[in-house]
């Protein structure tokens, strides 16, 4: 409605007429509105050690947007904004993470990831580092080569081609924290894959995880992966370390070979494991470093004899490493404070006394020969 008014000259009189019109719909504003929050962006699950911080963020679409994030569906004070910092004091500082966005016109929550946390210092802490040689016994220049893993092991197939395999920490990746890993070079060493976790068909419920793995080459060109294990009871460790075995085609999918390998009568860790002339050998730490290695001897690989014991009492040699061929003689590379060290055996004699690498040092060192002439020794530091 509008209303005109106009006065006639000379008069106090006032003529008014009003119009009425209509308005078509593009004309009319119609009120604002809100709609719900549209996440497009969720955090993701992360381990994370004690007195470290990690932020978990959510990305969401929308006006006026609030957040609440919640640790086992329950608010974490103060964590209302679009990130949340986390800085774990304790191992009871983990749990279901979430966040909660919404605004006038509803909410919306996240899918629950698992904020996992582990103690300050650990083996996610250290590295594996890698060197060339022409020369078995004399390394340098070692060069990054998988961070956050350890307990590694080596092996070279025809072709030039070599496979690792060891314990991986990746703090992003929550179902490959500690557990065994493989990588793959086709070119002797030079250049590797990304690491992938394995993939054990068939592994019991009755054992704990695989962990601290050994790769070896069967007869007719398989992949034998050794690992420590224990029985379990109720999600509980109920015996002591043994060793036990999966075979594989590819080095990455592996089935489970039924029964321990070798259960020595003190609980023992970190086996490592050869062919050679025609049987397989193992090797293990006793306990500790003066307390020497288990040798056991099988004729297929699966059922093993003990061998008079590895001894280094009164030497600070620790019996955790790898064994390999060396111009037709067995092995062991071992570690100690004063660095990496070998030792050779021979059926008659034994084992001699160990040898310092010159010295490099690292833990748990794997040695291979990747092909003719090209060594590689890897390390934990």
């Amino acid at each position: 409605m509008i209303r005109i008014c106009s006065r006639i000259s000379g008069s106090t009189v006032l003529l008014c007429t009003t119009l009425w019109a209509c308005a078509s719909a593009a004309d009319v504003s119609s009120a604002p509105t809100t709609s719900p929050p549209v996440i497009t962006s969720v955090p993701a699950a992360r381990v994370v050690p004690i007195n470290s911080s990690w932020t978990f963020a959510v990305v969401a679409n929308g006006s006026g947007l609030r957040y609440q994030w919640r640790r086992n569906a329950q608010p974490i004070a103060g964590a209302t904004s679009a990130q949340y910092t986390v800085r774990p004091t304790t191992m009871t500082d983990g749990g279901p993470i979430d966040v909660v966005v919404s605004n006038t016109a509803g909410s919306v929550t996240t899918p629950a990831v698992h904020l996992r946390v582990v103690t300050e210092n650990g083996p996610w802490r250290n590295s594996l580092r890698i060197a060339a040689s022409s020369s078995p016994t004399a390394f340098s220049g070692f060069t990054s080569w998988v961070p956050q893993a350890g307990v590694v092991s080596l092996a070279a197939l025809p072709g030039g081609r070599v496979i690792g395999v060891f314990q991986w920490f990746p703090f992003e990746d929550l179902e490959s924290f500690d557990r065994v890993a493989v990588v793959f070079s086709s070119d002797s060493g030079r250049t590797w894959s990304a690491p992938r976790r394995i993939v054990v068909q068939g592994f019991p419920d009755t054992l704990q995880r695989p962990f601290d793995p050994t790769i070896t080459v069967t007869a007719d060109g398989r992949l034998r992966l050794y690992y420590t294990s224990s029985r379990v009871d109720g999600g509980r460790i109920s015996g002591s370390n043994g060793f036990y075995s999966a075979i594989s085609a590819d080095g990455l999918t592996y089935t489970f070979e039924p029964g321990a390998r070798f259960m020595p009568p003190r609980s023992t860790i970190d086996c490592a494991v050869v062919r050679w002339n025609s049987q397989w050998h193992l090797v293990s730490p006793v306990g500790a470093p003066d307390e020497g290695g288990y040798h056991a001897v099988s004729s297929d690989g699966l059922t093993f004899t003990r061998l008079p014991d590895i001894t280094t009492r009164g030497t600070p040699f620790n019996v955790l490493g790898n064994l390999t061929l060396v111009n037709g003689a067995m092995r062991f590379y071992g570690s100690s404070p004063q660095g990496v060290w070998y030792a050779d055996y021979a059926p008659t004699a034994g084992w001699n006394a160990p040898t310092l690498l010159n010295g490099v040092m690292g833990g748990d060192p794997a040695i291979v020969e990747a092909a003719p002439g090209r060594w590689l020794l890897v390390v934990t530091q």
